[in-house]
């Protein structure tokens, strides 16, 4: 449950961002990457809030998991704030980092922990749907 909410919490921020970026960015096509992308956030974190209601954790999985601190989360993916006079370049360099983080996040988290099929399915899914994102960003970054 633990490792659940704190990836809803990486959705919830990473749609923070993409809301914000949107608002900064002039470009009418790096604008709808930002809402699309803030957008994608919200179905990732639905996804996370239906497996959360939906799975029970046996006492058996619960004792085999490995335990992460909530302190350390946040050094995992970086929660950078859009600065005053921020240029798409330095939006989408910071988007890069938080969707590579991201991916990489995912795919730690389902190394590290003995999870039910459910779950693993759905961090897949997601760690698949974040690495869409880094590709996507990379190739706006290279026409700018």
């Amino acid at each position: 449950q633990q490792i659940i909410e704190f990836s809803q919490t990486i959705e919830e921020e990473s749609h923070n961002f993409y809301t914000e970026a949107s608002t900064r960015l002039q470009s009418p096509d790096l604008k709808g990457l930002a809402e699309e992308l803030a957008e994608a956030e919200v179905d990732h974190l639905n996804r996370l809030r239906r497996l959360l209601k939906l799975t029970s954790i046996s006492q058996e999985e619960l004792n085999a998991r490995v335990q992460l601190q909530t302190s350390e989360y946040k050094d995992i993916i970086s929660t950078t704030q859009i600065g005053d006079g921020a240029t798409a370049r330095d939006i989408l360099t910071s988007a890069l980092a938080r969707e590579t983080a991201t991916a990489n996040t995912y795919k730690m988290l389902m190394s590290m922990t003995n999870l039910n099929a459910e779950v693993i399915e759905l961090f897949t899914y997601l760690s698949k749907q974040e690495a869409g994102h880094v590709t996507t960003i990379k190739n706006k970054l290279e026409r700018l």
